[in-house]
């Protein structure tokens, strides 16, 4: 019985801590005004959609990703991604930015795509230490941005349908403001 109780007690802890460390990215990163360095290549990925158009939008949704390692895991990733933006707001600006490593790997990988959306690629850590993100969880590298790049929303909704919710009623006041 001792054993059953000392389990519980591990599991509360632990998603006590999760949740802290949630809290804790979320007031990291709200309302902080993201930046974009100028070190990026565009990867295209047969896209008819253009980076600068995008990053001209009022409204975006940014989801990056650093150290990719695994590029195939990634490519499943993005087009699921990509589809879970559709439940959102097909019409809204979605930011892809990525560092990866194994850049040259990753680059030859992106000619053979077939994306909704291009990726703003880096192979430096520029974006992520220039906007100081460091250390969040995967999970809180999805962010809403306003038309001043401003941090409205944290989170990584695909999948959650109550922050799905919640990013496409932020969307409708955001778009209010306009």
């Amino acid at each position: 019985m001792n054993g059953a109780l000392c389990f519980v007690a591990i599991a509360i802890l632990l998603s006590c801590n999760s949740h802290n460390r949630d809290a804790y990215d979320v007031e990291k990163i709200l309302n902080k005004t993201i930046t974009f360095p100028d070190d990026y290549v565009e990867l295209s990925c047969n896209s008819t959609k253009n980076l600068d158009s995008l990053m001209n939008q009022n409204i975006k949704i940014v989801s990056y990703m650093d150290n990719v390692y695994c590029s195939p895991c990634i490519v499943k990733t993005l087009k699921i991604w990509q589809e879970e933006i559709r439940k959102i707001d097909d019409n809204i600006a979605y930011i892809i930015v990525i560092h990866a490593d194994e850049s040259r790997k990753f680059i030859e990988l992106s000619d053979t795509l077939t994306l909704r959306y291009p990726i703003l690629f880096y192979d430096s850590c520029s974006f992520v230490e220039q906007n100081n993100l460091t250390g969040l969880l995967a999970r809180n590298r999805t962010f809403l941005l306003n038309k001043r790049n401003e941090v409205m929303l944290v989170g990584e909704p695909f999948g959650k349908s109550k922050l799905i919710k919640l990013y496409v009623k932020k969307i409708s006041e955001l778009r209010k403001q306009e």
